[in-house]
């Protein structure tokens, strides 16, 4: 496939204009509280925005503008600027709750895709379940993920790899299919649920590839140039050069 080397100044001109014509890619994060969704865009875009263990940090949609560049397709090079929205954590307070569902209502459709992550560890649906039935018209957009799997019984991490063990990857498994059966009996689609842990960064290559393959077809070409994550990202640097010395990477 050609790249932007091989383009004409006019090519370039025009992929550019386009680029700038175009709404810029935009991805919101939406979720009950606590599940890691202002914690998932830090890990996969290198922010800083404030999170808590304790109190809910996003009270209002927070529009993050990213810079970056298209890194394969006719257009790789060329700047680009991918728009994430953060949205305040469902169930926070049932007094904000109708507050917040309308202002999902408002700024959810300027969104391409929608991730609804959820917290490994909380095995009660029937809160997400019900707002799902509230978000039923943005089902179609939604790409669905499971964060805080490092943090799954029995806890058996292995950081050097950034990976779990054998046992906790079956109760991962074991998880997911669970919260698969429950979440597809209320948006009434097949699902194909993504663990991930937002603190290690493990799976978060999966998870954003699924971002980008969910987005409308004809912003699909806005998107497919922005992938970018490789596994190595998230493997400590010291254990990264030993695997190289290794060969096994």
């Amino acid at each position: 496939m050609n790249n932007s080397s091989s383009l004409s100044e006019k090519e370039i001109k025009a992929i550019q204009d386009a680029l700038k014509k175009d709404k810029k890619p935009t991805i919101g994060l939406v979720g009950v509280s606590g599940v890691g969704k202002t914690s998932t865009i830090n890990k996969m875009f290198k922010t800083h925005l404030p999170v808590s263990a304790t109190i809910a940090c996003t009270k209002n949609f927070e529009t993050i503008d990213l810079e970056l560049s298209m890194n394969q397709g006719i257009a790789k090079g060329q700047p680009i600027e991918l728009t994430v929205v953060d949205a305040p954590g469902l169930a926070e307070d049932i007094k904000l709750d109708s507050q917040y569902l309308e202002m999902y209502h408002q700024h959810l459709p300027n969104c391409d895709v929608i991730l609804y992550v959820l917290a490994a560890r909380n095995r009660a649906m029937a809160l997400d379940q019900m707002y799902l039935e509230k978000l039923k018209s943005f089902h179609q957009n939604m790409v669905f993920a499971i964060n805080q799997v490092d943090l799954l019984d029995p806890m058996e991490w292995n950081e050097k790899i950034n990976l779990p063990s054998d046992h906790q990857l079956a109760n991962i498994q074991e998880v997911i299919k669970d919260r698969t059966e429950k979440l597809e009996s209320v948006v009434e689609k097949e699902i194909n649920l993504i663990a991930y842990s937002s603190k290690t960064g493990y799976n978060l290559q999966e998870l954003f590839s699924s971002l980008l393959d969910a987005c409308p077809p004809e912003r699909k070409w806005l998107f497919q140039g922005l992938k970018s994550f490789h596994f190595t990202d998230f493997i400590p640097k010291e254990t990264l050069a030993h695997l190289r010395q290794q060969g096994l990477i």
